[in-house]
């Protein structure tokens, strides 16, 4: 069993299945935009879709906190990623937007159940700071092609393009399936006897959440930010493909730094590069800076994502909060954007970004109380691999 968590291909697997199940958030940006035009949507319904959407990811993303270590993750994973494909695969067909909501937060379920297993396959590696850095860039990696050809594709296809593309991911990884390890380490007596998660875990997967509301509502609407500014939609895909670029490097980065440099440092600058970005993302500014503070925001929040995940499972002698990380992850996707919906109007985004700045740093604060608690708190013991 050893062997197989480690393995090459379970990594490759585990990595690739965190791209998939995260397809449409990953490129939410132009999705959204995809629907606006295709389905008429206004600015606030746009908030609401990406908050119904999040909801389910979290819904199924809790659950999984409870089952991940007792089912058998090939059947399981296998499983969510049927509960992705035939709703997304339905949305073809539909031209309600409620119903085209509802579908997409049953696909929201497969998906974050799909995420929350694939998380713990990592999580569960020899290193998993360095698996968590490199599923990052590898979702990164993705979310700039898509920024590039996306643009492209929806002017040819529409919202069914990108649903096309969607569902094409969804049956590659039913194929990956069978490389996944199909149990977990085993984890002392103890540890397993515990309750789901400590206070110190309980901390850090709320700095998770808050981390997300931010995301959430920005990431929700970045690219409406630009069409109020005029840019081109040509304009608009390239300076999105060129800004996610820059979480690339942040990822990889954070995949080499590990754990040399402890967590809060790491944490506090992906805060304080996010507040920096959201203050350059204003009324007027040029294509440039937006260009810039995309870039910005998109390095720092790619490099701190894979310290919160290696934050989670540090403080968590249990095992089960990584899995629980997308639970929190989408509860602040769909609350963020939905508290921003709600102060929006068609020609100012502005409380986009002051609710994406109090997410970034609330969720620096509560990381730093969870890994000052966990270091005076005494805890079962569990072999944690070093980072």
């Amino acid at each position: 069993m050893h062997d197989e968590l480690n393995s090459g291909s379970g990594l490759v697997a585990a990595i690739a299945l965190t791209v998939i199940s995260m397809a449409a958030f990953l490129v939410l940006p132009l999705y959204v935009g995809a629907a606006a035009e295709g389905l008429g949507l206004s600015q606030q319904q746009l908030g609401f879709l990406a908050s119904a959407v999040a909801a389910g990811s979290a819904l199924s993303s809790v659950a999984m906190m409870f089952l991940v270590r007792r089912l058998p993750w090939r059947r399981t994973a296998a499983a969510s990623l049927l509960l992705l494909l035939v709703p997304m695969a339905g949305s073809l067909f539909v031209d309600d937007i409620r119903v085209f909501m509802a579908l997409q937060g049953i696909a929201a379920l497969g998906s974050g159940s799909a995420y929350s297993l694939a998380l713990t396959a990592l999580a569960d590696r020899r290193h998993p700071d360095r698996a968590f850095g490199f599923s990052v860039a590898a979702q990164v990696t993705f979310q700039v092609a898509g920024m590039l050809l996306l643009p492209q594709l929806v002017a040819r296809a529409g919202i069914d393009g990108i649903l096309g593309l969607f569902i094409a991911m969804e049956v590659v990884g039913l194929f990956l399936v069978r490389w996944l390890p199909d149990a977990g380490k085993a984890l002392p007596a103890p540890v397993e006897k515990m309750a789901v998660v400590t206070v110190p875990a309980l901390l850090a997967l709320f700095g998770c959440f808050f981390f997300f509301f931010n995301v959430g509502a920005v990431w929700t609407y970045i690219e409406r930010m630009a069409v109020l500014e005029q840019f081109t939609a040509q304009q608009i895909g390239s300076g999105l493909a060129i800004g996610v670029f820059f979480g690339i490097p942040g990822a990889l980065l954070a995949s080499w730094c590990g754990d040399r440099f402890g967590r809060v440092a790491p944490l506090t600058l992906g805060a304080a590069g996010t507040v920096v970005a959201l203050v350059m993302l204003r009324s007027g500014m040029s294509f440039s800076a937006y260009v810039m503070a995309v870039a910005i925001y998109n390095f720092v929040w790619n490099f701190s994502l894979a310290f919160q995940y290696a934050a989670v499972n540090a403080v968590d002698p249990g095992g089960r909060g990584v899995a629980a990380a997308p639970a929190f992850h989408g509860a602040g996707v769909a609350v963020g954007p939905g508290i921003a919906a709600l102060f929006v109007t068609a020609t100012d985004l502005g409380s986009v970004n002051i609710v994406g700045g109090i997410g970034a740093v609330a969720s620096l604060l509560l990381f730093i109380a969870a890994i000052v608690l966990a270091g005076r708190v005494p805890a079962p013991e569990r072999e944690i691999p070093n980072g």
